[in-house]
């Protein structure tokens, strides 16, 4: 084994100096950081109701301005609640109107859509209805959910089943699974890891060092969330994502600084250890953050709160894990370093033994080596190709969640697209035109037929189908009904109001498949094509929010992809004194990436596995999750990449010899490497065993990436592509 370097050449560096501060401040240090955490717990339990919905949504998108202006000119509810009642036998009339009755009495309630004006809310056998709530803009839903989930239940039939659901029940019930998951994941997660963090160091007091750095961590960025949350929208998954990042990273970091404390407290004082173990395995943290906040803060240029939430939660809890790495770990070394009880030197050898031979066999077989894990890791990409997207929904709850249940009751009674209408909206474009002037009611009533006709659609609800005498064409009664003055039979007059304005009418369309079919898609797309000569053409609904973000995230993605890549290429071109290995360092990242897309494909979209991991398959993938996947997995892959090269660096420094430094690299942090997989595999994975499909996905995902990184890129892929480029590895221009 090579001798380390000596003391005197890491004390020139920040990170040295760094570490010769905490060796000498450490109960200041940990004093500090004590009371963060206690102010941070103290606005943890405000945090959970500063957050809102999931926020899946380009909130600024064209479909949801034409949900807006529709607000404003019609007094259209934006997201209603549905309140859906099913019986086995014909429902008992009476009884429902009692019901919504008391819906209608609840304080913050507006109004009520009842059966005896929308027909079309009954199913065709009698035994499934819904109705639409309409929540008061000024009101927040919750207490008002409550109220009405508490009034229904009273006294309904037994036979009837009743389900409330819409945007903002889905919301409520994200937010509240995701607590329960949170704690779920944790209870999973943190035993398991201990009981690892047990088998690598042998001793309780050093492997509840790394479980301490996560929890402080993520507590810090609970806080730190909570102000946040009072600036901008925080979508309710961003805890979740925080808690799983955090802990994974502080336990990764954590390692990595012990470990390197240890090697260096074999040959150097406690004092010297810290200041070389900051200022070799701090600057390889403080770089793997770095490029881990780099790709999580790119998220930040996505128009969705979602994307946003994780950007800012991911990059906070990413700075705070290497803040207390490079603080409160070399402290607490400093108080604690030679009463954690190491393992003996012997086992340190053996390990070393171990991973040299497993460098020197695939250098020496440096192709077969490369060919094999190429060909391995096609093949686990290969699904990505079958690929379809979609936005997330109802369908992101567990099915035994009412929210979620309502919804499916209402797609098996009606048709997969009653519960995602097409909202078309049609507005004069002069000052001073009606809507229903003679010509508008003549293109109008055209567009109406037309709409009929086509097949893609089931129902059309518009001012020119409704219920008409026969005894006159219908054209000539639409224009002499809807002329300024003429007093209007009931139903006319309570249509024209909900369905109209001065310069403005909707058209509620009801397709025949789901709103993340290709048909409603293209549905949607030929909508907006429609030419109605002076008339505007507007289409909203969640159909067209789908696809304005899909959209969204097309186009923002290649530039988000050039910033994360070029930003992460200077950085390790700085760090490596090469322009080589950061390229290299780059393409296998995206290896990885593809071989976790691919399995998400397999799993999430296609089934596989579903009846294991407890979920129903979606037959798509949410747009958003291979967005958070990249941003998260391109970081953590270069977490592992800036270990070892940084230890390949070092080596090669000193020696000049490129497969000397290889195989002695590799022998250095294989073992480190693997551990600090297998404790983010553990942490990340027991979100695969919660409820919200997303995390699910997230998790898996980000799980099975770092497995294929740490073993097939990390110990197979970068030390024979290395070792085939010899001193090229090392070229830049400026040398």
């Amino acid at each position: 084994m090579s001798q380390p370097l000596p003391p005197d050449r890491s004390l020139t560096t920040i990170f040295a100096r760094l570490g010769q501060r905490v060796s000498r401040y450490p109960a200041w240090i940990l004093g500090l950081w004590a009371a963060l955490m206690v102010i941070s717990l103290a606005l943890t339990p405000q945090l959970e109701r500063s957050l809102q919905g999931a926020g899946m949504t380009y909130e600024g998108s064209a479909a949801r301005q034409t949900e807006q202006r529709l607000q404003q000119e019609l007094g259209l509810a934006m997201d209603p609640l549905t309140i859906v009642f099913q019986s086995s036998k014909s429902l008992d009339t009476p009884a429902i109107e009692s019901l919504l009755d008391r819906v209608q009495n609840t304080p913050g309630v507006a109004s009520v859509g009842r059966t005896a004006a929308h027909p079309e809310f009954r199913s065709a056998d009698g035994r499934t209805q819904y109705n639409l709530v309409n929540l008061a803009a000024d009101v927040s839903p919750n207490p008002v959910i409550e109220q009405i989930e508490e009034k229904i239940s009273r006294d309904r039939p037994s036979d009837l089943q009743i389900f409330v659901t819409g945007r903002a029940v889905v919301d409520r019930e994200a937010q509240r699974i995701s607590k329960a998951d949170l704690g779920r994941a944790e209870l999973v997660a943190l035993p398991l890891t201990l009981l690892t963090l047990l088998f690598v160091f042998g001793s309780v007091v050093s492997a509840a060092l790394p479980i301490v750095m996560g929890l402080l961590s993520v507590s810090v960025t609970f806080g730190l969330l909570y102000w946040v949350a009072q600036i901008m929208p925080m979508s309710v998954l961003a805890i979740n994502f925080a808690s799983m990042l955090g802990l994974g990273l502080g336990i990764d970091y954590s390692l990595l600084m012990v470990n390197r404390f240890r090697e260096e407290r074999q040959t150097r004082s406690k004092i010297d250890a810290i200041v070389r173990t900051v200022a070799t395995a701090g600057q390889a943290v403080f770089v793997s953050g770095l490029t881990v906040c780099i790709s999580l803060a790119c998220l930040m240029l996505f128009p969705i709160a979602l994307l946003r939430s994780i950007s800012v939660s991911g990059s906070i809890v990413v700075l705070l894990s290497v803040s207390v790495a490079l603080t409160v770990l070399p402290a607490l070394l400093m108080l604690l370093g030679d009463r954690l009880n190491w393992r003996d030197h012997q086992s340190v050898d053996q390990r070393y033994q171990f991973w040299s031979t497993i460098a020197r066999q695939v250098t020496r077989h440096s192709v077969l080596s490369l060919v094999g894990v190429l060909l391995v890791i096609g093949w686990l990409t290969a699904p990505f190709l079958r690929a379809e997207v979609g936005l997330g929904d109802a369908s992101i709850l567990p099915p035994t969640v009412a929210a979620r249940s309502g919804v499916d009751v209402l797609q098996k009674a009606f048709g997969p697209g009653e519960t995602a209408p097409i909202l078309l909206s049609i507005a004069t474009t002069k000052p001073g035109d009606r809507i229903l002037s003679s010509d508008g009611i003549n293109r109008l009533y055209a567009l109406t037929e037309k709409l009929q006709a086509d097949g893609r659609l089931k129902r059309v609800s518009s001012l020119f189908n409704l219920p008409l005498p026969p005894n006159a064409p219908a054209l000539a009664q639409y224009q002499q009904l809807y002329t300024p003055g003429v007093p209007l039979p009931a139903p006319i007059a309570s249509a024209v109001k909900s369905l109209s304005s001065e310069t403005t009418t909707l058209m509620v369309l009801t397709s025949r498949t789901d709103s993340h079919s290709p048909e409603s898609h293209q549905l949607v797309k030929d909508l907006r094509q429609l030419d109605l000569g002076g008339l505007q053409v507007q289409v909203g609904g969640q159909t067209a929010t789908e696809i304005d973000t899909i959209a969204a995230v097309v186009q923002k993605f290649p530039i988000i992809l050039a910033a994360t890549m070029g930003i992460t290429f200077v950085v390790l071109c700085g760090l490596f004194e090469s322009v080589v290995l950061p390229l290299k360092a780059i393409v296998m990242n995206f290896m990885s990436i593809g071989a976790s897309f691919g399995a998400l494909v397999f799993v999430f979209q296609e089934g596989h596995l579903s009846q294991w991991l407890n979920f129903q398959p979606l037959g798509y993938l949410d747009i958003l999750l291979p967005l958070v996947l990249f941003g998260v997995v391109f970081g953590l892959s270069m977490d592992y990449e800036v270990f070892l090269l940084t230890r390949i660096k070092e080596i090669y420094d000193e020696c000049g010899d490129n497969s000397r430094s290889v195989i002695e690299g590799l022998a250095h942090t294989g073992s480190i490497i693997t551990n600090a997989a297998v404790l983010m595999i553990i942490v990340t994975g027991a979100f695969a065993l919660t409820s919200i499909i997303f995390m699910k996905a997230l998790g898996l995902g980000i799980a099975l990436a770092i497995l294929v990184d740490a073993t097939l890129i990390r110990v197979i892929l970068v030390p024979s592509t290395m070792h085939l480029m010899g001193k090229w590895n090392w070229w830049t221009p400026w040398k």
